[in-house]
């Protein structure tokens, strides 16, 4: 049979090296790709989000995933060796990021302010933002005001004094490109010139990429061919030949260009009211204002990366009220005369040198790239609305190489390798290093996924079974677990003592009456099965069930057993009350009669005692939030019929169950407040967070559902107040009494297995 492998193809935050089966862990900072479509409250979420648990789920996933195919392959397989690497380095990053919790914030302020190839902006818009912050802003304008209210900014104060006299002249982009060319062609041009500076101003106007040495019709442009379809007779100008090279290669060109950003502001209506007037002469300027600082934040992230000047040409602006001035005046000029505001800006600059410290002169290569990252960025972050605050941006500069490229893109967001900023004093350091010297190689833009881990594997059904556990196989696909289900008579048994043990009675049943021949010898085989605590036993589905004081599982195998296998259960039941029953659980050996409550109960009762001795003082906090997850790490160990009794939809702790239903229904479901979302209680998301690290149950009086206890120190103070003094008394209470009347339902098994068939009616 063909097993596909689980290892993820295009997990989020991991990207791995193919050359060097490198796993790098990608830390998203802000989501975009070249520039930034977050403002900064969305961009601290999306870092909380990461380091909170996000980052952590992904990992246990893609660890449980790489644990399942390792699993499949025996030791000498290549591709083994290389997940096996592959597992001890997620091993790492969970580690790691673990640790830095409650420190990242910290790690990444400070790496922020470090020179790389991400540049923060900040403009003034009219309606500020007052959560903006940014970190070393490479251009920026004054945003605060006088006492009187009025804005410091010399540049914002041009802008609103100019802009709502505007008249501006809307270029057709025919017009544009033809006086674009005229203007760029030498002197007599030949054809081949016309073709190739058309191309060119295409590119750098519209950022079209034309061939214009060949026609819709794929066949070859040339002079002879131009002046035969066209009727020239050696009179034609480079206007026409222009014209005529448009509508031959291409015709339909105007359909894909947009008006340029500055002027798709227009002008202001005639047919408004003067109340209407007045606002949309507003808002006119204040896009043009929002136009003019964007377009100079990109000409100044385009100048210090490209170290023609160092200076926040925002402040320069702002300390001159002349120098603000004239460049308004710029912009008021060209939009009038409908001219190439972005390379008037450009040459302006370019006349104040010494004003903004160029090193040299901005050439036609430098005002092409600014032009088009200018549109691209500016139409990328109006294109939803899903920005509405124009406050603050970050802007990455994808050509960048060397030690300066430290941030990257992937998956939608400007990311920067985890190993970057790892806190200096936690281990692995080595591994770290190589993890940064590794990924110098890589370009600004990381594929989204690792097509190259994809793959799957031929193995012969009984091979499998002896290689995977009870989890692993429920997560084969399903049409391999049929086809197990068919050709392995073993496996029947297999799933018995896993069914029984996660108290799945249902499923466990139908597998006695899917086999009545093979009953007994399922109910009296031992085998080897984990439960989802990760205890691992060997010996019969019965002596796990009257271990786990599951007694409704009890009943079930009972009214299944006939008088043989009923003497042989009693015998080893025996044994088992004057040894116990071994079991193994995180690398240790256990040996008890009965699952012990006592652990649960003593968390109980310790949060109650926090509430009641340190309620309203300084440690509060601190102490019932370590109570509190201690009754989650206590609930991890639990039997999953305990677990049911707090999931079950019928009935509450409150009023104080009898536990004498004549079944438990065997849902695992709770409400988790943490992800606002249905979830399960087992079997358990990881080893490292989950239940008892950020989350604890309690049923209390709640109907319906058990509850979650949000994380949190203002969720634990605020949950802890209303619960611990009704629900976890009520909690510990039921445990109590659940613990009393399983334990008396042993004796009944007892005498279950004592009399023989024909005298005996199993108790519920």
């Amino acid at each position: 049979m063909h097993i596909p492998f689980k290892e993820p193809v295009s997990p989020r935050y991991i990207h791995i090296t193919p050359e060097t089966n490198q796993v790098h862990l990608l830390v998203p900072v802000v989501g975009g790709q070249e520039i930034s479509t977050d403002n900064t409250c969305k961009a601290t979420a999306v870092l909380k989000k990461f380091f909170d648990g996000g980052v952590r789920r992904e990992l246990a996933i893609y660890k449980k995933a790489l644990e399942f195919d390792i699993a499949l392959l025996e030791q000498d397989n290549p591709q083994r060796v290389l997940k096996e690497a592959r597992l001890a380095q997620i091993e790492i990053y969970i580690e790691a990021v673990s640790a830095m919790q409650y420190s990242y914030r910290e790690a990444m302020a400070a790496f922020i302010e470090r020179p790389s190839n991400l540049y923060s902006i900040q403009l003034r818009p009219h309606d500020q933002d007052i959560q903006s912050n940014v970190v070393n802003p490479t251009f920026t304008i004054e945003r605060s005001n006088d006492a009187q209210g009025n804005p410091l900014s010399a540049l914002y104060n041009a802008m609103y004094a100019l802009f709502p006299d505007i008249e501006i002249s809307i270029p057709d982009p025919r017009t544009r490109l033809t006086n674009a060319v005229l203007e760029a062609l030498p002197g007599l041009p030949a054809f081949a010139d016309i073709q190739r500076v058309l191309k060119e101003q295409c590119a750098a106007l519209f950022g079209l990429s034309i061939d214009f040495t060949q026609g819709t019709d794929s066949k070859p442009v040339t002079k002879e061919a131009m002046d035969t379809i066209m009727g020239f007779e050696g009179n034609a100008t480079s206007q026409d030949y222009i014209d005529a090279l448009l509508g031959a290669c291409a015709p339909n060109m105007w359909e894909n260009i947009q008006t340029p950003p500055f002027y798709s502001v227009g002008n202001i209506s005639e047919n408004l009211s003067p109340s209407e007037k007045r606002n949309a002469i507003e808002e006119r300027t204040e896009q043009l204002s929002i136009l003019t600082q964007f377009f100079l934040a990109n000409l100044n992230v385009y100048c210090k990366a490209k170290n023609l000047s160092a200076e926040n040409f925002g402040k320069v602006l702002d300390a001159s009220p002349a120098l603000s001035k004239q460049l308004v005046d710029t912009v008021s000029m060209a939009l009038s005369k409908g001219d190439n505001l972005e390379e008037e800006l450009c040459y302006f600059c370019n006349i104040q040198t010494k004003e903004f410290k160029l090193s040299r002169f901005l050439n036609t290569e430098d005002i092409t790239a600014v032009k088009q990252k200018f549109e691209r960025t500016y139409y990328t972050v109006t294109a939803t609305k899903e920005n509405p605050h124009m406050d603050d941006f970050m802007i990455l500069d994808m050509e960048a190489t060397g030690k300066i490229a430290k941030f990257v893109t992937h998956q939608g967001a400007i990311c920067v390798n985890f190993a970057e900023i790892v806190e200096p004093t936690l281990p692995n350091q080595n591994y770290f290093a190589q993890a940064r010297k590794n990924f110098a190689i890589h370009s600004t833009e990381i594929q989204h996924e690792n097509k190259w881990i994809a793959g799957e594997l031929e193995i012969k059904p009984e091979a499998l079974l002896a290689r995977i556990n009870n989890d692993q196989l429920e997560k084969l696909p399903e049409p391999v677990q049929e086809e197990l289900r068919r050709t392995s008579p073993a496996l029947h048994l297999y799933l018995f003592l896993h069914d029984v043990a996660k108290g799945r009675q249902e499923k466990a049943e139908a597998l006695l009456r899917a086999s009545e021949t093979h009953a007994q010898m399922l109910i009296r085989t031992p085998g080897l099965f984990t439960d989802y605590s990760g205890r691992t036993f060997h010996c019969t589905a019965y002596e796990y069930a009257y271990w786990a004081k599951d007694t409704h599982m009890c009943r079930m195998l009972e009214r299944r057993m006939d008088e043989e296998t009923k003497a042989y259960l009693l015998e080893r039941i025996d044994d088992m009350e004057r040894t116990g029953l071994t079991y193994q659980q995180h690398g240790k050996e256990h040996c008890s009669v009965h699952f012990d409550f006592a652990p649960l109960k003593t968390a109980l009762q310790k949060s109650i005692d926090v509430y009641e001795e340190l309620y309203g003082t300084d440690n509060y906090w601190d102490a019932i939030l370590e109570a509190w997850m201690g009754i989650g790490k206590a609930q991890r160990d639990i039997p999953a019929h305990v677990a049911q009794e707090y999931c079950r939809a019928d009935r509450s702790f409150d009023p104080l169950p009898q536990f004498n239903e004549e079944t438990l229904p065997r849902i695992l479901a709770f409400f988790n407040f943490n992800t606002r979302a249905d979830d399960s209680w087992f079997p358990l998301k990881s080893a490292h967070f989950g239940l008892g690290f950020d989350i604890a149950l309690t049923r209390g009086s709640s109907f319906g559902i058990a509850n979650n206890l949000q994380y949190g120190i203002r969720g634990m103070a605020i949950g802890c107040q209303r619960l611990v003094p009704s629900y976890i008394p009520i909690d510990l209470a039921a445990i109590i009494r659940l613990d009393e009347v399983r334990t008396a339902d042993l004796m009944q098994s007892r005498d279950n297995l004592s009399l023989p068939v024909n005298l005996q009616k199993i108790k519920i």
